[in-house]
């Protein structure tokens, strides 16, 4: 067993080929879904976190965001442009969704903000969508509607000045679309093409 060469690249790499190499045995088990969520759950979010722009807790420990500053300014980039223009989605027609919720409690067919979502509106970033989907996927705030599911649900809370919970923003879209955006997130990873000296310099201080 190999050890990473970094986790914006070659973590993610192996991610997919997982994907892969599990992809039909899932299907034929319908388990597909489970199968794109876990994935996901790592190879979104661990470059996402690593490589985003500092948060309330400051930059990711790594310094990954230092030592691939071309990467990470093309993730900024990315995370600026129109999602449904970018290279995520990039659907004119589209399952994808946003929309605000009171509450989560009950089962999903039952919401009233989800009856009430709209598509993702033209000038809604990358940014925007990626945290939603990112809190719902690193706080197990995900889920599904119908049986067989017709849609995965991520949700984020949203807090006012007194750190209380009035509602939520949730992004869904069908398992499908999610499949896609997570290949195409593959696909922007792989086009970064990271500096050789920097993966170098990361495999010295980890020998």
């Amino acid at each position: 067993m190999t050890a990473y060469k970094n986790y914006i690249e070659d973590f993610p790499r192996r991610c997919r080929e997982i994907l892969e190499i599990a992809g039909k045995p899932a299907f034929s088990r319908g388990r597909e879904v489970t199968l794109t969520l876990m994935v996901a759950s790592a190879a979104l979010v661990v470059p996402y976190e690593r490589l985003k722009r500092d948060g309330r807790w400051g930059d990711h420990p790594s310094g990954d965001r230092n030592t691939f500053a071309d990467a990470a300014g093309k993730l900024e980039s990315l995370l600026d442009q129109p999602f449904m223009s970018s290279c995520l989605c990039a659907e004119a027609n589209s399952t994808w969704r946003v929309g605000k919720l009171l509450s989560v409690t009950g089962d999903p067919d039952s919401w009233v903000g989800l009856q009430k979502s709209r598509p993702i509106s033209k000038d809604k970033t990358v940014r925007a969508i990626l945290s939603v989907i990112r809190n719902g996927l690193a706080h197990g705030n995900i889920w599904t509607l119908r049986d067989p599911i017709k849609a995965i649900v991520f949700v984020k809370s949203v807090t006012d000045d007194n750190k209380l919970v009035p509602k939520f923003s949730f992004v869904s879209a069908a398992p499908y679309e999610f499949r896609n955006l997570l290949e195409n997130w593959f696909d922007f990873l792989i086009s970064l093409r990271l500096s050789q000296e920097a993966v170098f310099g990361v495999l010295k201080d980890a020998a």
